[in-house]
């Protein structure tokens, strides 16, 4: 069962906010602000909730750019990944998959011949997926 759809902004709101350049904001706003005023929100924390939105779909659209921008390789994750086709040893590309050597400010040097699995690797490692 779904949630009833709330309602929509008002025009002159959708209108400053697409001004503004709010994307993310603009499309969360109308859920949030049903919910808020059901439940009798604090107008701070519906603006944080809304601001922090904004932020965060910034930050996925920033990283998508970025990603397409640098032409990598697409569906190179963990989730397809085939241990059997790296020489490196299953304890070891299981202690990189945690990335916790990154917590540890460790780096992490691939060297050999250039071949898809340490290409595939590297690249799901750099994905954290």
């Amino acid at each position: 069962m779904s949630s009833p759809t709330p309602p929509p902004l008002p025009a002159e709101l959708d209108a400053l906010l697409r001004r503004m350049r709010l994307p993310h904001m603009r499309r969360t706003a109308p859920e949030v602000l049903a919910t808020a005023r059901a439940q009798r929100w604090d107008p701070v924390e519906v603006l944080k909730l809304l601001l922090n939105e904004e932020v965060a779909g910034r930050e996925r659209s920033a990283l998508a750019t970025r990603r397409t921008e640098a032409a990598f390789p697409t569906g190179k994750t963990f989730a397809t990944w085939d241990q059997g086709l790296s020489s490196i040893p299953a304890p070891t590309q299981s202690a990189l998959r945690t990335l916790e050597w990154i917590g540890r400010r460790e780096n992490l040097v691939v060297c050999g011949p250039s071949d898809i699995p340490a290409h595939y690797l590297s690249f799901s490692i750099s994905l954290g997926k």
